[in-house]
């Protein structure tokens, strides 16, 4: 629904309208939030196109300021969000950070987008005013939560942007319009993990000014929730912990005890928080030398000149002063002591909690055709000792591990290569997900700073089309110091920018992301692809092959893509009516 040729913007404070003189202030732009605006971008149309959302979504508006003149300390506040009698409450204000992308990865995408600046818009910055040079183009991200019970409708929205003009405060005000679907969204069938980075000391002290955080502290609980939070409110509803990490252990004589109220503690945050689906119990063991070599277990052992010797496990946190992580091979007899005790003492904890049914447990990261058979030797001890729990693990091999993983997570260009092979495996009971993380590149879609915005939205869109149920990436937060200033491609270009984290650091807060956003509402419109798989299955295969051609070939047209989302909806209410 096109507004643009009715309204127009009172730039109230300089007395012009938006599309008259050019004397000063700043002009406003709705600019669809699909597309990144680049620092260098010069000319924009305003597309007051209406924003439509089910019942339960986020709504996203962007808008591009450009500065006539030099405008400081910029803020923005949504002054209300209107149908009649009803209201959407809520809203939050973002401006859009932008960060530098010094190297390319390769082999790139067709569809990679090249900036001239070097310079890509990612972090919402929603605590910060900004300031805008004469000619220079600002982003403004503003969300709206639309809950369960919203009234169905056209809202009308009022944004008010401040600032000064030398000495003098202005106001200028842009409208902009959400409509609100009679369709509800559930809780969400997909699952999604975004690990992340074992919370160590110097992960939460990019939180905290660059101090570390003490293990454990308030401050520690504290932040944690705060991911939990960020987590829970863009769908993720996966959530990597350790158990080996945070057990207490003591140990005498072979014999060991386990306090789990450091597990117990952290798994209770993110169940507050909402929305965990399942509880995704950390690693149990490493490789212990190169890529193919084979993989030991970590195991906890009294600190003494015997396990110095041994290879360190990459445990962030130890135990207590006596015990120290290890890494031995399975067929040593002191890891299956450990294995043997460990494994069904968790299982008892977990089913005392009522957590047994939703726990699953990764055994080691990323097994090939060559380490397989050291995979296989732990999983046995899974099978025997951690009875109907799940295995799960990203993998970089298919028919060596046949009988060893119960939840299968290939990267995605795995997923295309052998997708017969992942098909028989659902159709034999397994679960099928998939992951990106500095793979795939080409022309595969990702969540990479250079991609278009799309295709991390697209990402989930797969998932419909080729019935992936679950989604993994590695880099919720694996920051450096100062992440929003330096480089974002990260080791010398090894990491693509964005691969490392999707949300950014704060003094004790977090900030989102706008592929955090695109993938949030990506989870979303799985949902609404299953919901109307449920009532015309042809029609929902149809909108997912519109936009998902192939694994590695999309339609990225965002003109394209807001029509089939529309036509999404529509289709629901007209089932639903």
């Amino acid at each position: 629904m096109k507004q643009m040729s009715v309204f127009l913007i009172v730039v109230v404070g300089i007395g012009l309208l938006s599309s008259g003189k050019r004397e000063g202030g700043i002009r406003l732009y709705q600019v669809d939030p699909l597309y990144k605006v680049l620092k260098e971008w010069s000319y924009f149309r305003d597309e007051m196109d209406t924003v439509r959302v089910a019942r339960g979504e986020t709504a996203t508006i962007q808008l591009a300021v450009k500065g006539i003149s030099d405008v400081d300390h910029m803020q923005a506040e949504v002054t209300e969000i209107t149908c009649g009698k009803f209201h959407l409450s809520g809203a939050v204000c973002g401006w859009v950070g932008y960060v530098r992308t010094g190297r390319s990865y390769s082999p790139p995408s067709v569809n990679i987008i090249k900036s001239a600046s070097g310079y890509f818009p990612d972090p919402i910055l929603t605590d910060s005013a900004f300031c805008i040079e004469q000619g220079e183009v600002q982003p403004l991200w503003i969300t709206v939560p639309v809950n369960e019970n919203s009234h169905p409708g056209l809202y009308r929205g009022n944004v008010a942007i401040s600032g000064y003009i030398g000495k003098k405060k202005h106001t200028w005000t842009k409208e902009f319009y959400i409509r609100v679907y009679p369709v509800t969204l559930g809780k969400s069938p997909l699952l999604v993990s975004n690990w992340s980075a074992h919370f160590n000391p110097v992960i939460l002290g990019y939180l905290n000014r660059g101090e570390e955080v003490a293990a454990y502290s308030d401050l520690y609980w504290k932040l944690i929730e705060t991911h939990a939070e960020m987590m829970a409110s863009h769908k993720q509803n996966v959530y990597r912990i350790f158990p080996l990490w945070q057990t207490w252990f003591t140990y005498a004589d072979g014999k060991y005890s386990f306090d789990f109220s450091r597990l117990d503690r952290e798994i209770e945050i993110f169940m507050q928080k909402g929305g965990l689906e399942r509880i995704e119990g950390g690693h149990l063991a490493w490789r212990s030398g190169a890529w193919d070599d084979p993989f030991f277990v970590e195991v906890p052992l009294p600190d003494d000149e015997n396990t110095r010797k041994l290879k360190k496990s990459p445990n962030p946190v130890k135990s207590t002063g006596e015990i120290r992580s290890v890494l031995l091979p399975v067929t040593d007899l002191r890891a299956q002591n450990f294995l043997k005790q460990f494994l069904p003492a968790l299982k008892e904890h977990l089913q005392n909690k009522g957590w047994l049914d939703r726990y699953i447990q990764h055994i080691a990261d990323e097994p090939t055709a060559k380490n397989a058979p050291s995979y296989g030797e732990i999983s046995r001890y899974i099978r025997e000792y951690l009875p109907g729990v799940k295995i799960l693990d990203a993998v970089l091999t298919s028919k060596e591990l046949s009988e060893n993983i119960d939840i299968w997570i290939p990267e995605l260009d795995i997923l295309h290569k052998d997708n017969a092979f992942y098909q028989d495996l659902k159709r034999n009971g397994k679960e099928v997900w998939f992951y990106t993380c500095v793979g795939p590149r080409g022309n595969y879609a990702n969540r990479f700073i250079e991609l278009p915005l799309i295709q991390t939205r697209l990402l989930h869109w797969i998932n419909y089309k080729y019935q992936i149920t679950g989604y993994l990436h590695w880099g919720l937060n694996f920051w450096e110091k100062d992440q929003l200033y330096i480089d974002a491609s990260r080791d010398r270009g090894r990491l693509p920018a964005g691969d490392n984290c999707i949300v950014y650091p704060g003094y004790g807060k977090l900030y989102t992301s706008i592929r955090f956003e695109a993938m949030r509402d990506g989870i979303d419109d799985y949902q609404l692809l299953t919901m109307l798989e449920a009532k015309n299955p042809n029609a929902a295969k149809t909108l997912a092959g519109s936009v998902i051609l192939n694994f590695n070939e999309y339609d990225n047209s965002v003109t394209f893509f807001r029509k089939v989302r529309k036509r999404l909806l529509e289709q629901l209410c007209d089932i639903d009516n």
